[in-house]
């Protein structure tokens, strides 16, 4: 059920069952609500009255910044698992100082974890000068639909804001961001919820949702356009930009979309009915069976629920681990993912948006720093021989150790990264070109993750920070492509093409030929903005093969 794409065994398939828990992230700081005098009148960037009351924002730069708004009441009690409310009306002004508590999730690199059920807030970034129909982006954070939040601290640091939406809110975009419901408190798909009204599973996705309709309704307090919403996010957050294009109830809440790093037509929503033994036995090791199921579980504590889930620290990396995958499921005709993404790709019945895509190089480094690989080539043959079978010739052929300089970690993660999340991008890319979507986009990052360049190299989460313009421990040649790239997805927020005048480099459209062949953008230091054409089409192929043999 994983949002990042996979489909590989062996030591391969250790990583896609790691990408449902990828990019384990945290939070920071609780906050508190102040009361005052009514707002001012006038062009003061840091007031504004939205549908729940006032807000006092804080300048921060060129940027005001508005912490935890809540836009759907907090889903506690009798509300675990329904669908979004509208979060009560407040007297006063509220000022925030600090983001809201991440919802319920284990503990990961960047956090002790959380069971504060009440999380469903939002943070938006305006310019600091008056501003009236800006673009908008909304992002929607990775982690697995398990852990992540709003407020996630870049890994390895301790100060870095990973989400910042401050350079772009300087350069005229409204910038939001926002919690949602995770694990199995947002992807619950218990057969009985239906019957009492309730969604069937899918309740994060739900959230998301939710917090766009808010947008369409207050955005304009903060001088955006309700008319020009961007959705983008990575990982997690990647696969939900594709599942809400491919949601006909998402429609009209966005009008643009980028997903970094995953989509959702290899892998992604899975039929619920497949997983209805697993509901019931987590259930059932909780104690609760027969009718009272539902009000059984809703009694529980919150962090009863979290305690099933936990976090292995092999060599200082967090890798989450879980009895139970909760993700996103085909929730039938009326649901929010009537049929599974790649059906609706295939009829054209999805939202016809421009739509940017990409991954990074060696997106599964991150998760190959101690896992354990071939020693020798004696061993990688066996291995590939073991994992792969009658593939075995073709995967060697494609990827002989001697290509990654007879590192078999870096020969075994690059097959995990092809495998899994970059022709997994790529074919959601494929579909929506040829499902008719007015400009698709691709892109392949290929700069070295500043925490910790030579061990983790440009591997997944490793674009965020240049995205968001805030790349740190970086050379100026890495943060002048940090600025274009914050441009590019700028500009792609404004009209639906990330081509800019000045740009350094030219954004080709994506246009797959008969052979399948596609051209991209790639963002390196040297040179720094190529054009590439057919990239891994190969390797792509081969694993486009492999998919169709497995059950």
């Amino acid at each position: 059920m994983s949002l990042c794409m996979g489909s590989d065994r062996g030591d391969v398939a250790l990583f896609v069952s790691l990408l449902l828990f990828a990019l384990l992230l945290g939070g920071c700081g609780d906050s508190h609500t102040a009361t005052g005098a009514a707002p001012d009148a006038g062009p003061d960037p840091t007031r504004v009255t939205v549908a729940g009351g006032a807000l006092e924002g804080d300048v921060v730069g060129g940027s005001a910044r508005f912490l935890k708004i809540p836009y759907a009441k907090p889903p506690t009690g009798a509300l675990r698992w329904k669908a979004p409310q509208a979060a009560d009306a407040w007297a006063g002004v509220r000022h925030e100082a600090s983001f809201a508590s991440p919802c319920p999730q284990p503990p990961s690199q960047q956090t002790a974890g959380s069971t504060n059920e009440d999380c469903l807030y939002l943070n938006v970034w305006r310019p600091k000068a008056a501003t009236h129909g800006a673009p908008v982006m909304v992002w929607l954070h990775g982690g697995g639909l398990t852990t992540g939040s709003a407020a996630d601290i870049v890994p390895l640091t301790s100060k870095f804001l990973w989400y910042n939406g401050q350079v772009f809110a300087e350069s005229g975009v409204v910038l939001v961001t926002l919690n949602y419901r995770l694990g199995v408190f947002g992807f619950f798909a218990h057969q009985e919820l239906p019957g009492e009204g309730s969604p069937l599973g899918n309740q994060g996705l739900l959230d998301q949702r939710f917090a766009l309709e808010w947008v369409k309704s207050n955005i304009a307090a903060f001088g955006g356009d309700p008319g020009n919403v961007t959705i983008f996010g990575q990982s997690a957050g990647s696969g939900s930009v594709c599942m809400h294009v491919a949601s006909p109830g998402s429609r009209g809440l966005f009008h643009r979309a980028i997903s970094e790093s995953g989509g959702c037509t290899t892998s992604g929503a899975t039929d619920f009915s497949a997983i209805n033994t697993q509901i019931t036995t987590f259930a059932g090791n909780h104690g609760c069976t027969g009718a009272m199921t539902l009000d059984c579980l809703r009694a529980l504590p919150a962090d009863q629920l979290v305690s099933s889930m936990y976090v292995d620290r092999t060599m200082g990396m967090a890798a989450l681990t879980t009895a139970f995958a909760f993700g996103a499921v085909v929730d039938g005709p009326g649901g929010f993912m009537p049929k599974p993404p790649k059906d609706q790709f295939a009829a054209g019945d999805v939202a016809k948006v421009p739509y940017m895509l990409g991954s990074t190089n060696d997106e599964a480094r991150l998760y190959y720093i101690s896992a354990t690989v071939p020693a020798s080539e004696t061993d990688y043959q066996s291995w590939l021989q073991t994992t792969y079978g009658t593939f075995a010739s073709r995967v060697g052929a494609l990827y002989p150790s001697s290509k990654f300089g007879g590192d078999y970690r870096l020969t075994v993660a690059r097959i995990a990264t092809d495998s899994g999340v970059v022709c997994g991008t790529l074919d959601t890319a494929r579909r929506a070109s040829a499902a008719g979507l007015p400009g698709v986009y691709m892109y392949n990052f290929n700069i070295d993750w500043s925490v910790a360049p030579t061990l983790f190299g440009p591997c997944h989460t490793s674009e965020i920070s240049h995205v968001f313009g805030v790349p740190y421990m970086v050379n100026a040649a890495s943060a002048a492509v940090s600025d274009a790239m914050n441009h590019y997805w700028g500009a792609f927020a404004r009209t639906g093409n990330p081509n800019f005048t000045g740009a350094p480099g030219k954004w080709p459209a994506f246009g797959p030929d008969a052979q399948g062949a596609d051209s991209r953008i790639q963002f390196d230091l040297s040179p720094g903005y190529e054009t590439l054409m057919g990239f891994r089409k190969d390797e792509c192929q081969l694993w486009a093969d492999y998919a169709a043999t497995q059950p």
